[in-house]
């Protein structure tokens, strides 16, 4: 982005384009443990839920169009304290199954180590997504959420994989997979 001078505040605005901010969830015990968490709905620990308050006040008095959000409790729960802080009605919430997180298959849970005792470092893992089935997946729901929120504003909170997704494709592989790690309650804004 060339103009950042209206994208110093979450809400920046520029009249001819499509703000969409992605916001990964809060911390849960499978994070701080290093598991593979995927789509195991897995609940915000103590510590994400204080994260979720954080950006909940760091979005507080700024203006959104929409809440899209990873049905999963650990992004519910974030887009939920994000709604009460903006205000925005809980009920307007849009869960989209499209932005769950990458599906690890028959390593979902395990730490690395245990991934790599079972099925070696760059084995093949049985039911994983590839990164090619989640980049066409996360792309074709932020295509869908832009035109539904053009030259508007949507928060779209989601999931790690799903937002580095994003990024690969966006950046044409500049950034994305293996090249960026998307922080806890990060915020990562597109301007289309």
């Amino acid at each position: 982005i060339k103009d950042n001078a209206y994208m110093n505040e979450p809400n920046g605005h520029h009249p001819d384009s499509t703000i969409l901010t992605l916001i990964r969830h809060g911390e849960t015990d499978w994070n701080a443990q290093r598991r593979m968490q995927g789509r195991t709905d897995i609940p915000l620990n103590a510590r994400g839920r204080e994260q979720a308050a954080l950006v909940a006040q760091r979005l507080e008095g700024s203006q959104w169009d929409g809440i899209v959000s990873s049905p999963l409790v650990r992004v519910m729960d974030v887009s939920r304290a994000i709604a009460r802080a903006l205000p925005f009605p809980e009920n307007r919430i849009i869960q989209r199954p499209d932005l769950v997180e990458r599906g690890f298959g028959e390593a979902e849970g395990m730490t690395l180590a245990e991934r790599t005792e079972k099925f070696g470092l760059d084995g093949p893992i049985p039911g994983i997504e590839s990164y090619e089935e989640l980049d066409a997946r996360v792309m074709n729901a932020l295509r869908e959420i832009e035109e539904q929120f053009r030259h508007r504003r949507a928060l779209v909170v989601a999931h790690g994989g799903v937002i580095t997704g994003a990024l690969e494709q966006l950046t044409e592989g500049e950034l994305g997979h293996g090249k960026v790690f998307i922080a806890n309650v990060s915020l990562t804004t597109i301007r289309v």
